[in-house]
């Protein structure tokens, strides 16, 4: 590898703008993302990328000259570490442990950035190393973003693939022209604008011609949030939403009002005509993995009893069940079973939701006049207990809730002590992990709950906790919709909220009350699924579920009672505030009762006669399933059938031999057969009339085709896209140039306010001259070969009547003698430069100094000039 051992100014000064100052800017971009990740970096992108900007900019000036790197690298990283460890040994505070994890963040980005510095003034093909990282880093963090849309990747993207290109280009140009007096800006500016509308033009092409493939990679491989989105939905190729298998929670950024489903609770209070909303639940976290401190669903956890059917692989009116959950639930004192149907909207119809804990499914049809609305559907039947509800911080607080809620607590309170329960439930439910940054949550636990006896006077006392107020009487701990990527929180964040932020969503509650549970000996979980808001006056028993009603909570286990929702989640001033997503609509109609439903596969149709042979695999009658040993072909009478695909109504004439689906028939002639206790399948399916009348048909897809309303939102998406992409494009062009047209400014203001701050005694003398010179050299006044004192003498007092040669005087005096200013000459020093810009901006056209302090290219040749000019006295 080439090694360059000095750096000529003009090529230092040009790789420290064109080179360093975008590798910095890219470095904001993946530092952002890396503060939405982790709350503990506290949203201080700009800082940090400070950070790294400073050791890129110290080490280049450093390594432009003949030091050597090892030692000087080794000798940084010694002193940082040093430092570090230093602070982390006497943290003895929550406030000096994070002033240690600051300056481990900073020690990291300095030396990062000191590491670049380097590489870009002495290793010839450094760029392109740096280039492939960093183009490696983005793709990652798009990756683990989840970017679903064309708009987003795009976004995402495209700066960074334009990077790459543009820092390789710039570095072989600045490498290979040797010349590096002060033609060279103007050949590296000339190129680099060429180069830039080239660069333009070819990403806007490639957009435009594979904005086909692009979309088609988007929706094989995109993600479940979208930007701004609700980020514990998973969004389908359908455009459907799931649950399921999706370890992402959402913070409910966007509060999105997209219906997802609704469904009918049977649950009311005991005696009473009101009704108590019950939690539905998708899935727990119960594992915390000390390798990546982040909470995970376990497939092995003991006494397992999650159902997890998908009912959208059961036949139409199919059962399935599992009664083994029900027995691992660990609970049958006050126990009841609970009746709900879910309709589907936009959720997944494979999502299966339920009340804990739910045992039991079968998918039903969607009467036909709810049918645009509502996909699928499915009863479920759940052991729930009755001490169970959803009435905690988000539905109103009514005199029926809280004489529920002391009736609730005043029963558990007799129930017993965990001693009986088995030690490897308990074991894993109380799992906690060790070291010293739990001990904090472990403390906080024990203080909170120092007067609490029960376990259940535990869970009210951590509930009341994130309810409390301090000594100014505002609430301690706040809901925030942002505090971080929406997702369940590692160990950091936590102990962030729960140390210094206190603000944070659903999920933040739950994994805190969870460590502070378990740190007490409480078997505890986090639960996931959906909010239950009782909203309407009408419809009793009904609910609706939009978006933003994902949801995290704690589930605590008590013996004998088992599994139990709490909620420790504050309440959300703005979510009470806003209005209710859209009113409820009206709750869909029940089909009449179904007496067949039969799955099997299409052999023939006759479209004059109106019947069609059907080839039956597994049929369901009179709400009992059967399964003949071999199909069985049968009859059926089409002429008052409705069939469907897709949810879409279809002729008769478009059912061809081999689809797939089923029949279903509400006629009364098949009510009045009663089949036996031991009825053959075989047997009972030919015992029935022939043809059999048919009332629907369900037949599925042959291709998941998109709908037609799903391609026309992505060709919306798309053509947003790409309008967005050039104003982006155009925005970014105009703000660079704004940015290098304003730098001479920049740096004048910053030599006055070098001269303001500092004084007459020390350095004044200096950025009085520095900011005069610079001055006059930027509206053309160039000193050339003249030394500093025929300059002041000869070009700049006769001309513009000022006291530059007296101020030359007492600034060489003090550059050269190293003589103290006597009081006249600190005088002069103070009162010298603002009345010497006055008297040369009065003599100088307003137009000239306008377009000259634009001129980024004269502003680098006062920083090049040959510093032997100025040695004279």
């Amino acid at each position: 590898m080439n090694i360059q051992r000095a750096t000529p100014v003009n090529e230092f000064l040009a790789k420290l703008i064109f080179l360093m100052l975008p590798t910095a800017a890219i470095g904001f971009y993946l530092l952002n993302s890396l503060n939405v990740r982790y709350a503990i970096l506290q949203n201080e992108a700009w800082l940090q990328s400070l950070y790294m900007a400073a050791g890129m900019g110290a080490a280049a000036l450093i390594y432009s000259f003949r030091v050597r790197f090892l030692p000087t690298y080794i000798a940084l990283l010694v002193v940082l570490f040093s430092t570090y460890k230093g602070m982390d040994a006497f943290s003895t505070s929550e406030f000096s442990f994070f002033a240690s994890v600051r300056f481990l963040v900073f020690s990291i980005l300095f030396s990062t950035g000191w590491l670049i510095g380097w590489g870009y003034i002495r290793l010839r093909y450094f760029a392109v190393l740096i280039s492939v990282s960093l183009l490696t880093a983005c793709i990652a963090t798009i990756a683990t973003a989840k970017v679903d849309t064309v708009e987003a990747l795009l976004i995402a993207f495209i700066p960074t693939i334009a990077y790459v290109i543009y820092n390789i280009f710039t570095a072989e140009q600045i490498y290979n022209y040797k010349d590096k007096s002060k033609k060279f800006w103007w050949f590296l500016i000339r190129r680099l604008s060429i180069f830039g509308v080239l660069l333009g033009m070819l990403l806007w092409s490639v957009v435009f011609f594979m904005r086909k493939d692009i979309k088609e990679t988007v929706a094989q491989y995109g993600g479940g949030g979208k930007k701004g989105g609700n980020n514990m939905m998973k969004q389908n190729k359908d455009g459907t939403f799931d649950l399921k298998d999706y370890s992402k929670l959402s913070n409910s950024l966007n509060r999105d009002k997209q219906l997802l489903f609704c469904a009918h609770i049977d649950n009311y209070f005991p005696g009473t005509k009101y009704p108590n909303p019950l939690y539905l639940t998708a899935f727990y976290f119960t594992k915390f993995d000390t390798t990546t401190e982040t909470f995970e669903r376990d497939a092995t956890i003991p006494y397992n009893d999650l159902f997890e059917p998908d009912p959208s692989k059961i036949p139409l009116f199919g059962t399935k069940q599992d009664t083994m959950v029900i027995h691992n639930s660990l609970g049958n004192k006050a126990r009841t079973i609970v009746d709900v149907e879910i309709y589907n909207c936009n959720l997944s119809p494979s999502t299966y939701l339920a009340p804990n804990v739910g045992f039991f499914v079968q998918p039903i049809t969607v009467e036909k006049d709810f049918r645009e609305k509502f996909r699928s559907a499915y009863r479920t039947k759940s052991y729930v207990s009755s001490l169970n509800s959803a009435y905690f911080v988000y539905n109103m607080d009514t005199p029926v809730m809280r004489q529920f809620q002391e009736a609730r607590f005043k029963v558990l309170r007799t129930a017993g002590g965990y001693e009986k329960v088995d030690p490897k439930f308990m074991s894993y439910y109380t799992y906690m992990p060790s070291g010293d940054k739990f001990k904090s949550i472990t403390a906080l636990a024990h203080r909170v709950t120092d007067t609490a006896h029960t376990p259940v006077d535990k869970v009210i006392a951590i509930r009341n906790y994130f309810l409390s107020k301090n000594e100014n009487g505002e609430h301690l701990y706040k809901y925030t919709d942002n505090p971080g990527e929406p997702d369940i929180p590692n160990a950091s964040k936590l102990l962030y909220f729960l140390n210094e932020n206190h603000k944070g969503y659903c999920a933040y509650y739950a994994g805190a009350t969870l460590f502070m549970l378990r740190s007490i000996g409480i078997p505890s979980r986090i639960a996931v699924g959906f909010l239950t808001e009782d909203r309407s006056d009408k419809n009793k028993g009904w609910y609706w579920y939009y978006a933003n009603q994902a949801h995290a909570w704690i589930q605590v286990y008590f013996p004998g009672f088992g599994w139990l929702d709490f909620d420790t989640t504050v309440g959300n001033s703005d979510s009470e505030n806003r209005p209710t997503p859209q009113p409820d609509g009206t709750p869909p109609m029940q089909p009449p009762k179904a007496w067949l439903a039969a799955e099997g596969v299409v052999e023939s149709t006759d479209t004059v006669k109106k019947t069609m042979q059907f080839t039956v695999k597994h049929y369901v009658f009179h709400d009992k399933e059967y399964k003949p040993e071999q199909p069985v072909s049968i009859s059926l009478d089409m002429k008052v059938s409705s069939i469907f695909r897709d949810s879409m109504t279809i002729p008769f004439a478009k059912v061809q031999k081999g689809d797939e689906g089923t029949a279903v028939s509400y006629a009364e002639i098949l009510k009045k057969i009663e089949p036996s206790d031991n009825e053959n399948a075989t047997s009972l399916i030919n015992s029935l009339p022939m043809p059999t009348p048919i009332d629907e048909v369900y037949l599925k897809n042959k291709t998941q085709v998109a709908p037609k309303e799903l391609q026309k939102k992505v060709a919306e998406v798309k053509k947003v896209s790409k309008r967005q992409l050039l104003w982006i494009g155009l925005g970014l062009l105009g703000a660079f140039l704004v940015v290098m047209l304003l730098l001479p400014e920049i740096v004048l203001r910053y030599f006055i306010y070098k001269y303001n701050h500092t004084k007459a005694e020390n350095d004044k003398p200096y950025w009085a001259y520095r900011a005069a010179t610079y001055y006059l050299h930027m509206i053309g006044i160039s000193r050339g070969n003249r030394t500093p004192m025929q300059y002041a003498k000869q070009s700049v007092d006769p001309f513009y009547s000022t006291s530059f040669g007296a101020f030359m005087n007492v600034y060489l005096k003090k550059k050269y003698a190293k003589q103290e200013l006597n009081e006249r000459e600190r005088l002069l020093v103070d009162e010298f430069l603002k009345p010497f810009l006055a008297a040369v901006n009065s003599k100088t056209a307003f137009s000239d100094k306008f377009f000259e302090f634009m001129n980024v290219v004269r502003m680098a040749g006062f920083f090049t000039m040959p510093p032997e000019e100025e040695k004279e006295v």
